[in-house]
């Protein structure tokens, strides 16, 4: 499932070929009832070769980037550029994110701008700290693996919440932790037998997707509609069970399968400081883990 991919990719487009003025002016991607929005961040061109890639909103008041980790003592994160008002540097946030060993991190290139007031989760008094806008930028955490007939790559999107109250910024590193997307290759054809038991098709492949969107629900905190795609290849395979035992493949086996069990659709709303959903979520560990 790439929808929001295909969404992010041609509105990029067009607002890359636009200049800025006009590209402030687009629509958002999603807003829901509340005033919440749910918008592409741009990719920027101007940083170096060895730059971590920046994404900004299309009027320049959130930026984005993915650092790495540095040492023990500085773990990788995401860095939160807000242009407040007229200020003419931006106010830096930074978010940690433990990331696993030969991981990556990577900025989710959206971004959730709450509606005026909604988000802080408390009153707050000081008029400028509440005129501020609370966002939630998420971050990719990349793993990968090796297989001898393969390999998988798979990516969790972690959320954070940015919030504004009296006594300044308050920075909620993980409200909300989901996988994002995943391949697997594994099995391999060593011999004729296996490439005639297999008919040709040398690996099981497993790939996994999935979807964020604002919901239509009002409540403080945005309600988010999780959505996933998850397939197999070739028809009948499973992650959890030895594919050779279910016989010789045949041809008509030869095609992509959804896996109704692990392609599945959730509510979040947002309870004791994260975000939770509204049935638990299946078991699909063999998809979305490397």
């Amino acid at each position: 499932m790439n929808s929001t991919r295909i969404v992010y990719a041609v509105l990029s487009a067009l607002l890359l070929a636009s200049s800025l003025p006009a590209a402030a002016d687009v629509a958002p991607v999603q807003h829901d009832a509340a005033g919440n929005r749910l918008e592409a961040l741009l990719l920027q061109g101007e940083q170096g070769a060895d730059d971590p890639e920046r994404y900004c909103t299309a009027d320049g008041q959130w930026c984005v980037r993915a650092l790495p980790a540095t040492g023990e003592d500085q773990p990788a994160a995401l860095e939160v550029a807000e242009r407040a008002g007229d200020e003419a540097e931006p106010r830096m946030r930074h978010v940690p994110i433990e990331v696993v060993d030969d991981g990556d991190l990577r900025v989710w290139p959206f971004i959730v701008r709450l509606a005026p007031g909604a988000g802080a989760g408390q009153a707050v008094a000081d008029p400028q700290q509440a005129a501020l806008q609370n966002v939630l930028v998420g971050g990719l955490l990349e793993a990968r693996a090796m297989y001898s007939g393969g390999g998988a790559s798979a990516s969790t999107l972690q959320l954070a919440r940015i919030r504004h109250l009296d006594d300044g910024v308050q920075v909620d590193a993980d409200v909300l932790s989901v996988a994002w997307s995943a391949n697997k290759m594994i099995r391999a054809c060593f011999s004729e037998r296996d490439f005639d038991q297999r008919a040709g098709a040398c690996h099981d492949e497993y790939s996994f997707d999935a979807e964020l969107v604002l919901a239509t629900e009002v409540q403080d905190m945005p309600v988010l509609r999780y959505r996933t795609e998850a397939s197999n290849y070739p028809a009948g395979v499973s992650p959890q069970r030895d594919s050779l035992a279910k016989g010789k493949l045949k041809k008509k086996d030869l095609r992509t399968e959804q896996d109704a069990e692990c392609s599945y659709t959730r509510t979040f709303r947002f309870t004791s400081g994260a975000y939770q959903p509204d049935q638990p979520l299946p078991e699909c560990s063999g998809y979305t883990e490397p």
